[in-house]
């Protein structure tokens, strides 16, 4: 796990339209399909993003926005996003393990957090799956986009702690969701 460096925003940039060129495919529009370097440069000065490499080239990310940055998270939690592995690459738990990674060296040992969201395309055929079997579980749901619903979800690192956050939405949607924790 690598943080991202100025110098490799326009290789995040490609990244990021190929990899979210398959889901433009599905009738989804995620921000990062067509998202410009400039734009890329601001994600990156605002949070923190991380990668891995193969051959010296990046191949997979993911960024976490935090509560108090430019582009606050949803929830006053970190919140997971801006996943992208390149397609050649995929089908090799790279994004996978590199979440794993995130969680356990930066949101758990450094931010020392209670829990992460992520927010995903309800519609999406495969990834609310694929980050259930990373301990991710619905949190709640929004119609933020015309062409898709955003669906939360959360994975509770600390479940007294979490129950401490000060952000009312967050623990509203905690008592309702009671049984799925």
């Amino acid at each position: 796990m690598e943080k991202v460096s100025i110098k490799e925003i326009e290789q995040l940039t490609e990244l990021f339209h190929t990899a979210y060129s398959n889901n433009e495919k599905l009738g989804i529009h995620f921000k990062a399909a067509t998202i410009s370097s400039e734009e890329v440069e601001d994600h990156w000065l605002g949070q923190p993003m991380f990668t891995e490499k193969a051959d010296g080239k990046i191949v997979t990310t993911a960024s976490l926005r935090l509560p108090w940055s430019k582009n606050p998270s949803p929830f006053a939690l970190p919140h997971l996003g801006w996943v992208a592995t390149h397609p050649d690459y995929q089908g090799r738990s790279l994004a996978r393990m590199l979440i794993e990674e995130v969680i356990d060296e930066f949101v758990i040992k450094k931010l020392r957090a209670p829990a992460i969201t992520l927010g995903t395309a309800l519609e999406h055929p495969w990834l609310i799956k694929a980050y259930e079997k990373l301990g991710f579980v619905y949190l709640s749901e929004k119609q933020l986009f015309s062409d898709h619903k955003t669906i939360y979800m959360i994975k509770i690192l600390d479940k007294k702690a979490l129950l401490n956050v000060n952000d009312k939405e967050l623990q509203d949607l905690i008592k309702e969701n009671v049984n799925e924790f």
